[in-house]
């Protein structure tokens, strides 16, 4: 890869953890239409029991480049956000083996489907894209990315749900 098209590489994902930092952490409450003068209304913190998530408004960034999936073990708190980031100069997905418990246990994602053969899948994403997904159910949760060389097993990570 060349120098500048590795700095071009790195500068995109600065500027993605930028825009993504500045949106998600500490996002303002969206006022409901017609409530001039009334409390704005927000998006509930709980989990399905009614707790508030710990890992609420925290996100993770995976990155994915030619050498891998980096970190390929990535634990995070329920309620966080997992992105993501494809710094290749192609297309990747990543796919989940177990479509049914992924669904039940991510929230809002972004680009991901239940598949006809049971995969939980994202998209396909280009360079500079990303996918994202909330985990809110503790586990572990196993996955691999497309597009990536499998002989080494660079293309195989997990994301582990305390």
């Amino acid at each position: 890869m060349t120098k500048m098209r590795k700095f071009f590489h790195a500068l995109v994902f600065g500027l993605m953890l930028s825009v993504y930092g500045w949106c998600v952490p500490d996002a303002p409450l969206a006022a409901v239409p017609g409530s001039m003068g009334k409390k704005s209304v927000g998006v509930k913190k709980t989990g399905s029991k009614g707790e508030q998530l710990p890992g609420f408004g925290k996100y993770r960034v995976v990155r994915i480049d030619s050498d891998g999936v980096f970190p390929r073990i990535l634990q995070i708190e329920k309620g966080a956000t997992v992105i993501w980031f494809n710094a290749t100069g192609g297309y990747s997905s990543v796919v989940f083996s177990k479509g049914d418990k992924l669904k039940r246990a991510t929230r809002s994602p972004t680009l991901f489907f239940l598949a006809p053969d049971g995969t939980y899948v994202s998209a396909a994403f280009g360079p500079g894209a990303s996918a994202s997904a909330v985990f809110v159910q503790a586990g572990t949760y196993f996955y691999f990315v497309t597009g990536l060389s499998v002989s080494e097993g660079g293309a195989f990570a997990q994301v582990v749900v305390k």
